[in-house]
């Protein structure tokens, strides 16, 4: 029995090890999950709409674009019109702070020994604040799949026409309430003067 379990274990050791050794030599890129990734990464870019990568041009309107990722189709639209709302307000009215400070150290005394060491940072902050993009037209939607999910691409469309009807529509409608709350001030403070008694 012992010779049994010897001879299995020289049998079975080497093997084992050529097992190991071969999965040790595959790259990381041959792993099924890798591959799988990677395949997914190239369907996506073949896919991307080219107004997606390239929005078209217009001196009277503003593009922006947007993606997202979602099980739900609608639930992918809407995310990729909000990721192209963000960028529209931004093309509208953002606001870019930014600044780079650069520290430079030298190291040595002489000239055969001597270095320097430099360290670079880059801050940027990007502030978009309420900025109106109501009227925007989404121009153009594409739905691919991703694996189990939707993927959704799109294009909003903000026209200075469309822009300026919504504006004067909200100051009109402003007025309108405005002048109502005023109105019936007025009135109550006319009630009031009426039914206030009177001294002579």
């Amino acid at each position: 029995m012992i010779n049994i379990i010897k001879k299995s274990i020289k049998v079975l050791l080497p093997l084992s090890l050529f097992a190991c050794a071969e999965k040790a030599n595959l790259s990381i890129l041959d792993k099924p999950l890798i591959k799988f990734k990677v395949n997914k990464v190239k369907d996506t870019v073949l896919n991307i709409p080219k107004w997606y990568l390239t929005p078209p041009k217009d001196l009277n309107k503003v593009y922006s674009v947007g993606a997202a990722v979602s099980p739900d189709v609608q639930l992918s639209v809407d995310m990729a019109t909000m990721n192209a709302k963000y960028t529209l307000a931004d093309r509208i009215n953002g606001k870019m702070n930014g600044m780079i400070k650069t520290f430079v150290t030298k190291l040595g005394d002489d000239q055969i020994n001597s270095s320097t060491i430099s360290d670079v940072k880059k801050v940027t902050k990007n502030i978009i604040s309420s900025v109106d993009v109501a009227g925007y037209q989404p121009k153009e939607i594409k739905v691919n799949s991703f694996g189990t999910q939707f993927q959704a691409y799109v294009l909003l469309e903000y026209s200075e026409d469309t822009a300026k009807e919504v504006i004067l529509n909200r100051i009109m409608k402003n007025q309108l309430v405005y002048s109502k709350i005023n109105s019936t001030s007025a009135w109550k403070e006319l009630e009031k003067e009426v039914h206030s008694p009177k001294s002579d």
